[in-house]
């Protein structure tokens, strides 16, 4: 995980860096919409556990800023058609969910709290499935210690990936020995997810339409749910004036939403 410099009064924000990418990458990256974050927000960097090829666009400008990491392991490999039909796994790594998982708990531990989720490209399908998660441990309703650390707020979702999203194992097997019937435990995984995110993206990006799949399988989309906003943009971060509309929509919601 990158170095983060802290200020335990505020809220964190998870990020998530995409393929082929790190957490000090993802940091250049994110500084536009960070620009505007940083007064309200900790923005906390976690990075992806599994080794790549440098990704996307990462070269040839971070040359020589390695290793690059993916949030999937090299031995899935799915094909474009793969991608558009649903092949890909649906279970988040363990090794991703425990570094997650441990990330939270520091945090917790040392008197903040992670209020809501960054992430880009790849690292969308973590974003997914940790919201799917949250929603799990919300439908569980009674206590479940072991979903404890799985509370968001909102989510910012750039690029997005394709589906389906990785869902934390804990809360997969929570579900499974909920007691719930099987049509109700179907109901659960499939359902739309709700929590507000907003969705930025690039109606010049190659991947366009995995991020557009995603939104249209996975989320809700409405008035305190998800919103989509389509910019001019490549498979990037928004410009400085599309990152204040961004910033803007997480003021909003973190005020709605994260102080109830």
């Amino acid at each position: 995980m990158a170095a983060n410099s802290r200020d335990e009064t505020k809220p964190t924000i998870l990020a998530f860096h995409g393929s082929g990418s790190n957490g000090l990458i993802h940091t250049v990256q994110l500084a536009r919409l960070s620009r505007h974050l940083k007064d309200q927000f900790n923005i906390e960097q976690v990075e992806a556990p599994f080794p790549s090829a440098a990704g996307p666009g990462v070269l040839p400008m971070f040359e020589g800023c390695g290793p690059y990491k993916r949030w999937i392991p090299p031995s899935e490999a799915v094909s474009i058609s793969g991608m558009k039909s649903g092949e890909g796994s649906s279970a988040m790594p363990l090794q991703v969910e425990s570094l997650i998982r441990d990330t939270v708990t520091r945090v917790a531990a040392s008197g903040g709290k992670v209020a809501g989720l960054i992430a880009f490209s790849q690292g969308t399908r973590v974003l997914a499935g940790l919201l799917k998660g949250a929603e799990i441990r919300r439908a569980l309703g009674a206590p479940h210690d072991e979903l404890a650390w799985l509370d968001f707020a909102f989510a910012i979702s750039v690029c997005g990936s394709y589906p389906p999203p990785l869902v934390p194992q804990c809360a997969a097997t929570a579900l499974e020995k909920s007691g719930l019937g099987a049509a109700e435990q179907k109901a659960v995984l499939e359902g739309r997810i709700a929590v507000p995110t907003v969705h930025v993206q690039g109606l010049k990006d190659e991947w366009h339409w995995a991020g557009q799949l995603l939104i249209a399988t996975c989320y809700e989309v409405g008035e305190e749910k998800s919103r989509v906003l389509e910019f001019e943009h490549d498979h990037v971060y928004p410009s400085v004036e599309d990152s204040k509309v961004v910033a803007e929509w997480v003021g909003q919601t973190w005020k709605e939403k994260g102080k109830r």
